[in-house]
């Protein structure tokens, strides 16, 4: 027998998602099989797979040493894995410039600054991402062990941010937090605001954007459509969904304007597309502004990248919730444009 002690980062996994990551190589018909012939249990009581576990549960795992090791993912795996992607991809690893960025650190969250050209997870082309560059950063900041995550839940971020767009990313140290925060985005108990510099001048002083949108994942764009007044309260058309942000003008140039934005839905390139769709590209932005205009930008912003930063995120006043502490706390950065 082998038994397993659940830790904070793992609280509130199902069972079975649980087990799947730690034996990874393990087919799901087997899973099943041995969940059903009750080879596992969880405080001495046999377990189905469906209970959701809570830190210092104890898990009894009642295979053969043969079976265990094949299936088994290591405990030490993640420190291997990460040292080889930082060896087989040359990435640096810097740790002052990572501290520099951390904005605020507790034991339950990172809110870190993300610079331009940083991913923020992994994705088929390359590792160098928020999620490995903080994770390392804890493996080699941990010296009592808390911040280890033991052998399921790999700390993550949980709001994302194209590559080219900068500024503060909330990342979870514990899937509990990473649970609770995504809910309090999609509650609107926390609030993210950006700053950019759009194309021409706009004349409202402040709006709310409302459209229909939907993501072309083979082209990677995002395509922005208007909603009419009698869309709004039912179902929108298949295949889009509805998204809003609001803006108000900070400062008028000569031929481009700063807006302030707090976001209210949250879709990838949304920001980008709602302000191409009315006229406005954000300044450098060649996915969603005319190829003429993109090179007259480069140009005169001597920079191939669309001006775009996440620089607050405010958090709301919330009741029954282990983030309660944060509640009307702003984390804010200078942004220099």
């Amino acid at each position: 027998m082998k038994s397993i002690t659940i830790e904070k980062t793992e609280d509130g996994i199902k069972l079975h998602k649980y087990l799947k990551n730690i034996f990874k190589e393990m087919p799901s018909s087997l899973l099943q099989k041995l969940l059903r012939k009750k080879y596992f249990e969880i405080n001495n009581n046999v377990a189905n797979g469906n209970e959701i576990l809570k830190t210092k549960d104890v898990i009894n795992i009642y295979l053969g040493d043969e079976t265990f090791e094949k299936f088994f993912r290591d405990k030490s795996s993640f420190s291997d894995n990460n040292r080889k992607i930082f060896k087989d991809a040359n990435i640096k690893f810097d740790k002052e410039k990572i501290v520099k960025n951390i904005v605020y650190e507790d034991d339950n969250l990172i809110i870190f600054n993300k610079w331009l050209g940083l991913l923020s997870e992994n994705d088929k082309n390359s590792n160098f991402s928020v999620n490995t560059l903080l994770n390392w950063y804890l493996e080699l900041s941990d010296k009592g062990g808390k911040n280890k995550s033991n052998y399921n839940y790999k700390p993550g971020v949980v709001n994302r941010l194209d590559r080219n767009t900068e500024g503060l990313i909330i990342f979870a140290k514990s899937y509990v937090f990473a649970r609770e925060i995504s809910k309090m985005i999609s509650d609107g108990n926390i609030d993210k605001y950006y700053k950019t510099i759009v194309n021409g001048i706009v004349k409202k002083d402040e709006d709310t954007l409302t459209n229909l949108y939907r993501k072309d994942e083979k082209k990677n764009i995002a395509i922005i459509k208007d909603l009419n007044e009698d869309e709004k309260d039912s179902e929108p058309i298949k295949g889009f969904s509805i998204v809003e942000l609001k803006y108000r003008v900070i400062k008028r140039n000569a031929d481009s304007t700063i807006l302030d934005i707090k976001l209210i839905t949250g879709k990838s390139h949304q920001i980008r597309a709602q302000l191409s769709y009315i006229g406005h590209p954000i300044i450098c932005d060649k996915k969603y502004m005319d190829e003429s205009l993109y090179d007259d930008n480069v140009s005169s912003y001597k920079s191939r990248y669309h001006k775009l930063c996440c620089y607050k995120i405010k958090f709301y006043d919330f009741e029954n919730n282990d983030l309660k502490y944060l509640s009307n706390k702003v984390f804010k950065i200078d942004v220099d444009f």
